[in-house]
């Protein structure tokens, strides 16, 4: 049986065996945009999925993600907003991490890191967003088993509190930093409403990449297929717990993500077969990094690419 993939809204469907319903989509993480500006982007480059960031700031700002902080917005303001968003088929989240530790052994650090992806998270749901991703939280200085329990507890928290306002929390890959520990991690946290956000550039300090891969021998094909394979082991071990992608490309040499989609690093092709396997259902949301003003171009250039693979 075909079904489709729904990549643009107009004209935009394109159909190839045995594959679910995946919607393209990207985030707003422009920088130097205005909110309505890089949302108004996505739009016209007719995306049916858009990620927003409940951080950042509303106007063009330099080196700032535009985005908005619920708490900061007048009602008049957060009508507006969710009046634009209706736009699109679905609307996904990026819950805040800059200068934020919620497992800091300061507890006024903790708590002000909480209450900020608390106000994000009331602020997705009242813009019609169904899925927020919770970025990782490093532990640089302690071993992850001594931390492993708090970890959980508050992701936990937030798979709790996600699911009163019907909204999906997905853990991006980062930390913890390994296959192995990743999907303990998920396993450990054992929600309902807990997934994976798999970020296709996230793995490059993976213990399982970086105890057999020197830096200078980072673009060598056994090297790259390495990295794809690390990736494609945490889908095929995580299932149907993989709730999002964030997709964008890699620079060879070193690593670097967030790279539009030009050195062909990720190996799509087998990425989009393993997702068909595990009956993938979410979105594949593109987060590419760049000056402001190639910024169209390279999502436009990587929405075709997409359509090209998957047809």
């Amino acid at each position: 049986m075909k079904r489709c993939v729904f990549l643009g809204m107009a004209g935009g469907a394109s159909c190839f065996s045995a594959g679910p319903k995946w919607l393209l989509g990207s985030n707003t993480a422009v920088r130097g945009y205005g909110l309505y500006e890089a949302i108004g982007l996505v739009q016209r480059l007719k995306f049916p999925v858009i990620e927003i960031h409940p951080m950042g700031r509303p106007e063009p700002t330099p080196e700032v993600f535009p985005g908005f902080r619920f708490d900061k917005l007048a009602e008049a303001e957060r009508k507006k907003l969710r009046n634009v968003l209706r736009w699109f088929r679905r609307v996904t989240a990026h819950l805040p991490y800059i200068g934020l530790n919620w497992l800091s052994r300061d507890q006024g650090e903790r708590e002000k890191a909480v209450r900020t992806i608390d106000v994000a998270l009331d602020g997705a749901a009242y813009c019609g967003v169904n899925l927020a991703v919770l970025h990782p939280q490093p532990l640089t200085a302690e071993p992850w088993k001594q931390r492993e329990g708090e970890y959980v507890a508050a992701v936990r928290r937030w798979g709790d509190r996600g699911e009163k306002l019907g909204v999906g929390i997905a853990m991006e890959t980062g930390f913890p930093q390994s296959v192995a520990d990743c999907v303990g991690l998920v396993n450990a946290v054992n929600h309902r409403n807990v997934g994976v956000t798999i970020d296709v550039g996230h793995q490059g300090r993976f213990t399982d990449l970086s105890t057999r891969i020197q830096p200078e021998d980072r673009a060598r094909p056994d090297s790259i297929k390495a990295y794809n394979d690390t990736t494609l082991k945490i889908i095929e071990q995580l299932g149907r717990k993989v709730f999002h992608l964030h997709v964008h490309d890699i620079d060879p040499e070193t690593w670097v993500e967030h790279k539009p989609m030009v050195p062909g690093f990720v190996d799509y092709p087998r990425l989009f077969a393993k997702l068909r396997e595990t009956d993938y259902t979410g979105a594949l949301v593109l987060e590419i990094g760049g000056e402001p003003g190639k910024m169209p171009e390279y999502l436009r250039a990587a929405r075709e690419k997409f359509i090209a693979w998957l047809d």
